[in-house]
């Protein structure tokens, strides 16, 4: 039987909510400007066979509260540094997708040695460099049109290729995205422009990182999150077929294979004292 359980942390006047399911290695995933707890529905299920998986909403999305004016990626650092607090959890491997990114890169530049891992999922993370703004705004003068029109046709944070063939879940991702007090887009985008990462913290950074976008991604395009990862001494980049901007959520079973391998090579050692292995854990690497 998984074990599962869901609650509230009060942080500064706020009720941050999360879940927990499953058991071992701990997981802590961090959603995008579209997306909440309930976003990641399609991947968990795949990771709790070998992980404790954490999921969480920032300030004012999904269930979590937005009332006393403070909220974005800065004060989600500091939240979810509570949050691990309130778990006990000393050292966990990190995900951050978009909007998350720049939590996860936060809090791995502030907390690097409570981090085993860093996943970044088709997130800019804070990153800013000559090159990377002139090839977000090469492709993403569109994308952004169409977020600020609104519709019930496709969605910017999905590639326009699922929207077309997976109708239904295009709608559900919507659905999803319109939970809670969510604060306005265009405040949250200004916020994200302004949170930048030191570039010369992110070129000394020692932490796994893996890198995974999808390969139709028009607001985080390959070519940009390959620019980061080559800064990062180690870092990796899977660029995923048949995806835009939400992989985790448009081909789960891809996303699986890349990161699923990732977390294993790197999930805290067994009492036992032996090192985990990929062998049994029911992950294929891509090939």
């Amino acid at each position: 039987m998984t074990t599962s359980t869901a609650n509230w942390l009060d942080v500064d006047g706020e009720r941050i909510y999360f879940e927990s399911i499953g058991e071992g290695d701990p997981v802590v995933l961090c959603h995008g400007l579209g997306g909440n707890h309930a976003a990641w529905w399609r991947v968990v299920p795949g990771l709790i066979g070998h992980h404790r998986v954490i999921t969480w909403d920032q300030r004012g999305f999904g269930n979590s509260t937005r009332r006393t004016g403070r909220y974005g990626p800065e004060v989600a650092v500091g939240d979810l540094g509570a949050l691990l607090d309130h778990l006990g959890l000393s050292t966990v491997q990190l995900i951050g997708q978009s909007m998350g990114g720049w939590v996860a890169m936060g809090y791995a530049l502030r907390y690097p040695e409570r981090l085993r891992s860093l996943v970044l999922t088709d997130t800019l993370a804070g990153v800013f460099t000559d090159e990377i703004f002139a090839e977000v705004s090469r492709t993403s003068s569109d994308v952004l049109a169409r977020a600020m029109a609104g519709g019930v046709d496709d969605h910017p944070a999905l590639g326009q290729r699922f929207c077309a063939e997976h109708p239904d879940l295009a709608f559900l991702y919507r659905e999803i995205s319109s939970m809670g007090d969510k604060p306005d887009e265009k405040e949250v985008f200004g916020m994200l422009g302004g949170m930048r990462a030191p570039l010369d913290a992110v070129d000394a950074m020692a932490l796994p990182v893996l890198f995974v976008v999808g390969e139709d991604d028009q607001l985080c395009p390959p070519d940009a999150m390959r620019h980061i990862a080559g800064r990062i001494p180690g870092a990796t980049l899977k660029v995923l077929a048949g995806a835009g901007h939400s992989p985790y959520f448009e081909v789960p079973e891809l996303w699986l294979e890349a990161v699923g391998p990732f977390l294993g090579a790197h999930a805290a050692v067994h009492q036992g004292g032996a090192e985990p292995t990929m062998e049994g854990q029911g992950f294929d690497p891509p090939a």
